[in-house]
């Protein structure tokens, strides 16, 4: 499948990491980026670790429509499921990691690639084609014929039509690929996804979204 590397604007979205204990903004390849000036993948990443009970909710991803890259323009943030009352004291407390070299990665697995376009069909249409890599721990435990199930979820912008996960023998990791129809071109499109194998999860949670044209 013929695809080209996923825009650099949506590159923090697709490398955006989700776990229970921790989360972060990391890509650490000069090709994401191109930039002999800047040289982003040498600045250090941040990593975020919640210390005591910070209770249900979640963390979101916003994008900021930006013309170029001297604007900031990703932001993240916790959400708790039990919104607080006008006036009430809510406390958090957290570890905030500068990395390098030897960076915090999830404990299972991460991406580590995005490749979007429309692939090869015998029969043109206007579907999207997208394929993750993944690589980590999990994928060296797991036993050589366990089968790897994709769980794939997309706002009501979009339909699934086709989600296939398997081996990557060359880095010992995994591939996902993820085909899909936009139905409105005008709004974007938000998708998520990660790998299991039965009840086990193997993989961080992917995260991209397909702005508007």
């Amino acid at each position: 499948m013929d695809l080209a590397p996923a825009h650099q604007s949506e590159a923090a979205a697709r490398d955006f990491i989700r776990s229970h204990q921790s989360a972060g903004l990391r890509d650490r390849r000069f090709s994401s980026y191109e930039d002999l000036e800047a040289r982003y993948e040498l600045r250090p990443s941040a990593w975020i670790e919640p210390k005591g009970k910070w209770g249900a909710g979640r963390i979101e991803l916003v994008q900021i429509p930006t013309p170029d890259e001297t604007n900031d323009n990703i932001v993240t943030f916790f959400v708790p499921d039990a919104v607080p009352s006008p006036q009430q004291a809510y406390e958090f407390e957290y570890r905030l990691l500068w990395q390098k070299e030897s960076e915090t990665r999830p404990p299972s697995s991460w991406v580590t690639q995005t490749r979007r376009g429309h692939g090869y069909l015998r029969t043109h249409d206007d579907t999207m084609s997208f394929v993750v890599d993944f690589e980590g721990p999990a994928f060296k435990k797991l036993a050589a014929d366990a089968k790897l199930d994709a769980v794939v979820t997309t706002d009501g912008n979009a339909d699934i039509v086709e989600t296939n996960a398997y081996r990557n023998d060359v880095s010992g990791g995994a591939r996902l690929v993820i085909r899909l129809k936009r139905q409105d071109e005008k709004k974007p499109v938000e998708l998520r996804a990660f790998l299991r194998s039965g009840t086990t999860t193997l993989s961080e949670t992917w995260s991209y979204i397909i702005p508007p044209t």
